[in-house]
């Protein structure tokens, strides 16, 4: 066993920094000399002590480095995942499509829930009268209406006319009448039948397309008023007191409904479209007994 002094001594008489010298001291530490021409004899045993800064054997070093391209850190920025900077001209393009797509879609569904979806939540308005007299399209067994075009509400008028078939006062035969009236407006492509009430020989009033919905009897009247005919000829047809009281009640219950306004007026239909007939000069003659009958353009219609 050495002390300090001893090893250093002998260290460095071994380890000369000569060609011949297989190891070189340098900052304390033993590097191999260029010449491998002599190969030290192997040391079976050392020992050390007194010394803390002493290692035998290889020592290795592992450094790890990551290098990340700067495209790549850019596009994670904005959730994408970029290879090289031309692809950006074509992300910018796909962002574009995406976002006109986007309007469109969103302009449609807005005009789609508006005017269809929201027109649907309207219905038939019911008048809440029950009587034996009064028909609802179910009691007479209507067809369903091709399309469906509601009212503003109020309107102001109401025009009386008549549909110059054969005159009814039994409540089965006025329904096939009446089935047939639809049946021959339908062919005519009025979407369903024309008025929005008829009332037979007997007094029964039938609801035709309803209250609150667009009638088509007459161009440039049909979304300001009321269409109510009589089923038959009434140029020759009598008229009956029923008639005109159920007509009565049914104006009443539109202006509580708010269908009517409260200061409605009352035309023939050959009032608005002067040089015909209808109602016929029966009915008119009743009308004018009515409080809301306006008596204008009445010389103008034809006695029949």
């Amino acid at each position: 066993m050495w002390s300090d002094s001893d090893g250093e001594r002998e260290l460095a008489m071994m380890y000369r920094p000569d060609c011949s010298s297989d190891f070189v001291l340098m900052d304390e530490r033993m590097i191999a000399s260029a010449s491998r021409a002599a190969v030290s004899p192997p040391i079976s045993q050392l020992n050390v002590s007194k010394s803390s800064r002493v290692h035998i054997g290889p020592k290795f070093v592992s450094v790890t480095q990551k290098v990340r391209n700067t495209e790549e850190i850019k596009g994670q920025l904005l959730g994408l995942e970029l290879v090289s900077s031309q692809n950006t001209r074509k992300i910018r393009c796909s962002i574009a499509v995406f976002v006109c797509w986007a309007l469109i879609v969103t302009v449609g569904l807005s005009f789609y829930v508006f005017h269809y979806a929201l027109s649907k939540n309207e219905a038939r308005l019911d008048l809440d009268i029950h009587e034996p007299w009064y028909l609802r399209r179910g009691d007479w067994q209507a067809m369903r209406p091709y399309t469906m075009d509601f009212l503003e509400l109020p309107v102001s008028f109401v025009i009386i006319g008549h549909t110059v078939t054969q005159y009814c006062n039994q409540k089965y035969d006025c329904i096939k009448k009446i089935i047939n009236v639809q049946k021959s407006h339908l062919d005519a492509r009025f979407e369903d039948i024309g008025p929005n009430f008829l009332i037979s020989g007997n007094g029964i009033v039938f609801e035709g397309r309803g209250a609150n919905v667009l009638s088509t009897m007459l161009k440039g009247w049909n979304r300001r008023s009321i269409t109510i005919m009589f089923l038959g000829d009434y140029r020759t047809d009598k008229t009956t007191p029923a008639q005109f009281e159920h007509l009565d009640i049914l104006l009443n219950q539109l202006v509580k409904q708010g269908v009517l306004r409260p200061d409605y007026t009352i035309l023939g239909q050959c009032q608005v479209k002067p040089l015909t007939v209808s109602p016929g000069r029966n009915i008119l003659k009743e009308l004018k007994d009515f409080q809301h009958w306006n008596s204008e353009n009445a010389h103008l219609c034809l006695p029949g």
